[in-house]
């Protein structure tokens, strides 16, 4: 009996050092750029801003374009009118007629020479705020297809007109 006593004691005391561990590590959260985008791995920083009213675009640079061949990366967004007030616009497959409630997004890069654009198969919005007259886009991880090449890559960023 003096043994279950002591066998049951030293449960008592060793019990409370043990500890559960787990294996598995928690995936990483992703995160939106918060003045530029994210294409594949490559990450991309806003240098300058462009709008052109005249296709309803609205333009981020990583770097600032000089020359015939300017060397920078390139988001584009584009709407059936440029917003004067803020909403969420459903990303859609670009070029296509858009709705004034939908988006097309283009990306393009220099180097290697590529272009990207929606394929609007994922069912997302984008949130747009417009401050002082100036468009926020806030777009969260989306497919994007090479237009020539035919691979796809993740999408994601905000772009700050400036």
């Amino acid at each position: 009996m003096k043994q279950y006593i002591l066998l049951a004691a030293a449960a008592v005391l060793i019990a409370p050092s043990c500890k559960k561990s787990s294996s598995s590590t928690p995936a990483p959260s992703s995160s939106i750029p918060s003045n530029g985008w994210k294409l594949g791995t490559t990450t991309y920083s806003t240098v300058l801003t462009n709008r052109l009213a005249s296709i309803n675009e609205l333009s981020a640079f990583d770097g600032t374009p000089s020359g015939s061949t300017p060397a920078v990366n390139t988001l584009n967004v584009y709407f059936s009118a440029l917003p004067s007030t803020g909403g969420t616009f459903h990303i859609v497959s670009y070029p296509a007629t858009l709705a004034s409630n939908e988006i097309g997004i283009a990306a393009a890069t220099y180097s290697p020479g590529a272009d990207y654009v929606t394929t609007g198969h994922d069912g997302i919005d984008a949130t747009v705020t417009v401050t002082g007259g100036k468009i926020k886009v806030v777009i969260p991880s989306v497919w994007v297809k090479n237009t020539s090449a035919g691979d796809s890559l993740k999408l994601t960023g905000t772009l700050v007109e400036q």
